[in-house]
């Protein structure tokens, strides 16, 4: 049987590999030379060019480091675009009466290049805050664009209902949501009932598949239980707020990877709605479903993943619609998407310093006798073997016998060290010839398919994407170069901070047919398509001095990033495609200097005007 191993390799294969060209990396693709470029408007760009361009114009200004992050505000407008249009379209395939109402959640990123590319992309789309300060800084954007629907979300004191209070009468259009009894209280308290747009923010009593499903139903930190809601109701009917609440609200999770969930949660939402209209509150007009949507960060969903989230949210709520016979109008749906529109827009573009080898390299003369005679033997009884147990018992047993020897010296270490490499190598060859349908084994001392090269590069996990610390969120590692070629082998991208978790080897393997390897057999794709370990790379040579890019970290990143090891900001260099097809490049700001670092931890009097990252 001739395996993949044995054949050539593609432009089309490596698309595959790295999941560009489609679904949310649709923007990304590979040139002929191998080098990795982003697209908008039939518009290209390697990132070589990205990198040199910077380089020239900006090597020398203040804060300059040799990696930065990338900000494309041209893909917020696509989605910001793309979830609209799916919407619509589904709205008049399916003659739904209502309308689409976008709302952007400024928390997932409050940046102001982003939030301003939402404002541009749609005269309508509104905003969600859910502290004092993020109304603060959604009241200074649409200054000039009042019309735009604010919803108020998050715990409420009496100065965040001021500040509520002062903006209804400047004249911004403002929607407070009531997450308990007691701010039901405060807010009848403050407000007057024909004034006032309520929100009733409800738990999600549904359970959903996601990253985050863990923080929904009855468990939420958010919202009305059910019996809250009861006592909120007779409250503001008893008060005359009854005709005050024009929306209901509920959040099903972040990321829900389980699409066909919302489908129920349209259904539930309904239901809620025509109830509450029953009991009398009937200006409500508006469900507000919350954010969910998901990002596609392995390639894997289908290319209409979005549209298939409207289709079966408004297919939903109007299969509930229809079992009541029309009795209530349909609801205007409400979308706080934060993370579908933003995730595409910011990349992480790190340059690699060099690459370190967990083993050294082969010398004869320096490996004894007797153990290279342990080496023969095992490596004979390796390419003897016929079945995944045969080869575990192997492997665990050379481990066993020369693992826990490591008293005796640097030597014998070198020694091993030379060995295991050797007998990795024979492993995974040997598994590759056997062409079993499974190449996982339980139960090995050490595993053989671990990357046994680390690369060094120049920036901070905990800064960039400290989701991939925090909850292990996945984030796409691209090499920008030698994507032409078979991969030679596949590597762990490591940060220069002080700190274990600050490393990336976390890669997705696509589900092909038949498994794909890298010139050393180490795996590249999957059968059913899995999270495995390992960044693939054309050639170990030429990664010194390249760069990788760090993709879809444009939503919640720049939110949470942390100074970890006094590691601040990146440069930011923001993209833009002119409409005369030239792109344009825009030094932002350079990395945040050690003396600004040292000042934001109590040192007020250490000048030191250089960033904290590595320099050649």
């Amino acid at each position: 049987m001739k395996t993949l191993a044995e054949e050539t390799w593609s432009l089309d294969k490596s698309r595959q590999v790295y999941g560009v060209n489609r679904n949310d990396l649709h923007f990304l693709d590979i040139s002929e030379e191998g080098d990795l470029f982003l697209r908008l408007r039939g518009k290209s760009i390697t990132f070589k060019d990205i990198i040199e361009r910077i380089k020239n114009i900006n090597g020398d200004s203040p804060g300059y480091a040799s990696s930065f992050t990338l900000r494309v505000p041209q893909l917020v407008t696509y989605q910001v675009k793309k979830l609209k249009a799916a919407f619509q379209r589904v709205m008049e395939e399916l003659d739904y009466g209502g309308k689409f109402i976008g709302i952007y959640p400024v928390k997932v990123n409050q940046r102001k290049d982003c939030v301003t590319a939402v404002l541009r992309s749609d005269s309508d789309y509104g905003l969600e805050a859910g502290t004092k300060a993020e109304l603060l800084l959604i009241k200074n954007v649409i200054e000039r664009e009042k019309h735009r629907p604010i919803v108020c979300n998050g715990a409420k004191d009496p100065k965040y209902l001021k500040l509520i209070k002062e903006c209804m009468k400047e004249g911004y259009n403002i929607a407070i949501s009531v997450e308990s009894v007691h701010e039901s209280r405060l807010i009848m308290k403050r407000f007057k009932p024909e004034q006032t747009h309520l929100v009733l923010r409800i738990k999600p009593y549904l359970s959903v598949e996601g990253h985050w499903s863990h923080s929904t139903g009855r468990d939420s930190k958010f919202g009305l239980s059910i019996h809250d809601l009861y006592d909120v109701v007779e409250l503001l009917k008893q008060r005359g707020f009854a005709n005050s609440v024009k929306t209901i609200l509920a959040h099903a999770g972040s990321q829900i990877t389980e699409i066909e969930s919302f489908e129920r949660f349209g259904r539930l939402l309904t239901k809620l709605y025509t109830e509450l209209r029953d009991m009398g509150l009937s200006n409500l007009v508006n469900i507000d479903f919350g954010g969910g949507l998901a990002i596609d960060y392995t390639s894997s969903e289908t290319s209409d993943f979005m549209l298939r989230y409207a289709q079966l949210l408004v297919s939903g709520v109007k299969a509930h619609l229809s079992e009541i016979s029309g009795k209530h109008p349909p609801p205007n749906i409400m979308i706080e998407s934060g993370r579908g529109i933003t995730a595409l827009s910011t990349m992480v573009v790190v340059e690699a310093l060099e690459v370190r080898s967990i083993f050294p390299p082969r010398d004869e003369n320096a490996i004894s006798e007797i153990i290279k005679d342990d080496e023969r033997k095992t490596l004979d009884r390796i390419r003897k073997a016929s079945t995944l147990k045969e080869i575990r018992e192997i492997w665990n047993n050379f481990q066993e016998k020369y693992g826990g020897l490591n008293l005796a010296g640097m030597k014998f270490i070198l020694e091993q060290e030379m060995v295991t490499r050797i007998l990795e190598d024979a492993v995974r060859a040997r598994l590759v010839e056997l062409s079993l349908k499974s190449y996982d084994i339980d139960g090995l001392v050490r595993s053989f398919w671990r990357p046994e090269h680390i690369v060094i590069g120049n920036f901070s996990v905990f800064n960039s994407i400290a989701d991939h610390v925090l909850v292990k969120q996945h984030f796409p590692v691209i090499p920008i170069q030698e994507l032409n070629l078979k991969p030679q082998t596949t590597v762990r991208l490591v940060d220069i901070t002080c700190d274990s978790d600050g490393e990336i080897a976390q890669f997705y393997r696509p589900r092909t047919d038949s498994i794909w390897f890298a010139k050393d057999n180490r795996l590249l794709t999957s059968l059913e398509g899995r999270m495995g370990e390992g960044i693939p790379v054309g050639s170990l040579e030429k990664i010194p001095g390249s760069c990788f890019v760090l993709t879809l970290a444009g939503a919640y990143q720049d939110a949470i990033e942390m100074d970890h090891n006094l590691l601040g900001d990146l440069p930011d260099v923001e993209l833009y495609l002119q409409d005369d097809g030239k792109w344009a490049l825009s030094w932002v700001t350079g990395a945040e200097s050690i003396e600004e670092l040292l000042k934001d931890v109590g040192y007020a009097d250490i000048d030191v005007d250089e960033d904290p990252y590595m320099w050649d």
